[in-house]
């Protein structure tokens, strides 16, 4: 069953009308830390993520072409924010170029980690120092923070500081 009122969620979750140069009408946004930013500005963080990646892997656009399976003018055009990179074509490169999608969501929208770019940063650090540790020290420390915040063992209970973490 649908919302009745979502003008309660939209306050709720602090999503503000914006105009947006990819989207022909009006759509509703959770500001950042320095307001709402357009879409293709996303894809323009995206794209120098990948571009930079790419380098620091010593790979060039053709031979990253040929493994994502498109010509290098093709996927150039990822690099140039020219394309929509699409979430599979963003796994597929997360795969070739060896990086976490976490580290190109946090490249082009940190504001889902943290209320403030100090708080972001610290919880993507943790993030990625958690993605690095053993299955046997990451269990435990599951266990931990679960013992610290006995509150979050609910399954699908839907609390605020959920909302927070998503965006």
């Amino acid at each position: 069953m649908a919302i009745k009122d979502v003008q309660a969620y939209i306050d709720r979750h602090g999503l503000v009308e914006t105009e947006d140069s990819e989207v022909d009408k009006p759509i509703w946004r959770k500001p950042g830390f320095g307001g709402v930013r357009g879409l293709l500005e996303f894809e323009e963080e995206l794209s120098r993520f990948l571009r930079e990646r790419r380098d620091a892997l010593n790979l060039n656009r053709e031979q990253v072409g040929m493994m994502v399976g498109l010509h290098h003018e093709i996927y150039a055009r990822h690099e140039r924010a020219g394309a929509k990179l699409r979430v599979a074509r963003l796994l597929h490169l997360a795969e070739l170029l060896d990086f976490s999608p976490i580290e190109a969501i946090y490249a082009a929208a940190p504001q889902f980690f943290g209320e403030s770019e100090q708080e972001a940063e610290t919880r993507y650090k943790l993030v990625m120092r958690m993605l690095d540790l053993p299955a046997a020290t990451a269990q435990n420390l599951l266990r931990l923070v679960e013992e610290l915040s006995p509150d979050t063992g609910a399954p699908n209970a839907a609390k605020p500081s959920d909302a927070k973490r998503r965006g």
